[in-house]
């Protein structure tokens, strides 16, 4: 009977969220400067605590810890403080691509649940160099992934999956996979640790500048994942895991770059951080009891740089399920995020409007009485709007007509409903009520 139920849950699911891909008609009614792919790097185990110069990382007993010399990233929108729901590695990494605090690794595989679904709806090829975090439905969601089976740095197993690949890029992860032994060779400790780190970051920089040179018109979102931080907090003591940050600071400077020189957005960030019981301990945790709740366990850092976000530290509180949100609005594209319930951080030079309806729509743009832009379409983007500014956003369509006037603090999003007839999700509503049904009577059978 749970197996019954478990499927019918799912199918639930998969019913409400039916959304086909439709294509998106943009506007851009000012010239702005925006980045057209980006790369989004996850540090595992990369406590903020450790890494940002304004916070002091401590242990359990109280004791202070030593905070890493960085350099690379102390410039760009750097978020001060941001944390995690849960320091778990799976859970982390999906509440990352689906702007989702209580998501994990199964709803990732959901239709229109990740950062993902959105980019490749608006024509980006999502590539992935992944040492951890990359679980069966993370790895679904890429056209072409080079992956570790396992999670050791010893005797390490490197895949590539792929199934939309841009051509070309299948070879050149082939070729990295068998380059990883050049890295660890004659290395151990620390060195070993960073080796691996730097491995990951050198093949996403050879990927992301491969499909700069030979696809210069094509879009990617790539996702770059280096684990051996995480494992060096867990294997050894805090001193080791502050030299594995320090060398990590230095090696992502290639990648970094390599994002700034060809005007991609580079956002960085970490699933979860890393605590300790006292100074000088062997090894560290982060979701056993005694850390789970630790601010070196939770803090995260995130830090973006994009020629479109105004730069400087932001102040306030925000959570993991924000990164996904602000990811979207800086590539200007929309916040259609099936479960999230994050919101998008205010860091971009001026606003967007995005309009998604059932059905194409007339919609204009008003700034006062006059009428800037029309246009019929059933997905629509209104880019570059000065921040601050007051319009009037209008509609008619199958469901009627619809005004509204807005003050843009931030991007604004708009859903218009068709209200004649059933919608695809009224349908899939009403053959959902039939299953369930059928599923009750069948359960009812078995305890009679």
């Amino acid at each position: 009977m749970q197996h019954l139920t478990k499927k019918v849950t799912i199918l639930i699911i998969l019913l409400l969220t039916l959304n086909p891909a439709l294509g998106a008609s943009e506007i851009t009614l000012n010239d702005i400067e925006r980045p057209e792919s980006a790369i989004l790097l996850i540090v595992d185990g990369l406590g903020a605590s450790y890494y940002y110069p304004e916070l002091t990382p401590f242990a359990l007993d109280g004791s202070e810890l030593s905070r890493a010399g960085t350099q690379n990233l102390a410039f760009g929108t750097r978020i001060i403080n941001i944390s995690t729901p849960y320091p778990d590695t799976g859970i982390a990494h999906s509440v990352i691509v689906t702007g989702f605090s209580e998501a994990n690794e199964e709803i990732v595989g959901y239709p229109d649940a990740t950062i993902y679904d959105i980019t490749r709806q608006h024509g980006f090829f999502n590539i992935a160099v992944m040492e951890k975090g990359d679980f069966m439905n993370m790895r679904e969601e890429q056209d072409i992934i080079l992956y570790a089976e396992n999670n050791s740095i010893d005797d390490p197993k490197i895949s590539v999956q792929s199934k939309n690949p841009p051509p070309g890029v299948l070879e050149l992860m082939d070729d990295w996979k068998e380059k990883l032994p050049e890295y660890l060779d004659g290395k151990s400790g620390v060195g070993k640790y960073s080796a691996y780190n730097k491995w990951g970051i050198d093949a996403a920089n050879a990927v992301a500048v491969y499909m700069i040179e030979e696809h210069p018109t094509s879009k990617f979102f790539l996702t770059v994942n280096v684990g051996a931080i995480d494992s060096g907090g867990h294997n050894m003591g805090d001193d080791d895991y502050i030299r594995l940050v320090e060398d990590l600071d230095r090696d992502i400077y290639s990648l970094y770059e390599t994002a700034k020189e060809n005007d991609m957005a580079f956002f960085f960030t970490a699933d979860h951080g890393m605590a300790f019981a006292k100074k000088n301990a062997r090894r560290g945790g982060h979701v056993s009891e005694k850390y789970v709740s630790m601010k070196e366990s939770l803090r995260i850092p995130f830090v973006m740089i994009s020629q479109n976000a105004v730069p400087g530290l932001i102040s306030g509180g925000y959570g993991e399920e924000d990164i996904a949100p602000t990811i979207l609005s800086v590539l200007d594209l929309p916040n259609h995020l099936q479960y999230a319930d994050g919101t998008s951080i205010h860091v971009k030079k001026y606003a967007s409007i995005f309009v998604k309806a059932d059905s194409e729509y007339k919609v204009s743009l008003w700034d006062g009485g006059t009428k800037l832009s029309e246009q019929s379409a059933s997905e629509l983007i209104f880019a570059g709007l000065p921040l601050n500014a007051s319009y009037t956003v209008k509609a008619s369509g199958a469901g009627g007509t619809f005004e509204e006037k807005v003050s843009l603090d931030s991007d604004r999003q708009f859903r218009f409903d068709n209200k004649t007839g059933l919608n695809q999700k009224q349908m899939a509503a009403g053959i959902l009520i039939i299953i369930v049904n059928i599923a009750g009577l069948a359960i009812i059978r078995r305890i009679k």
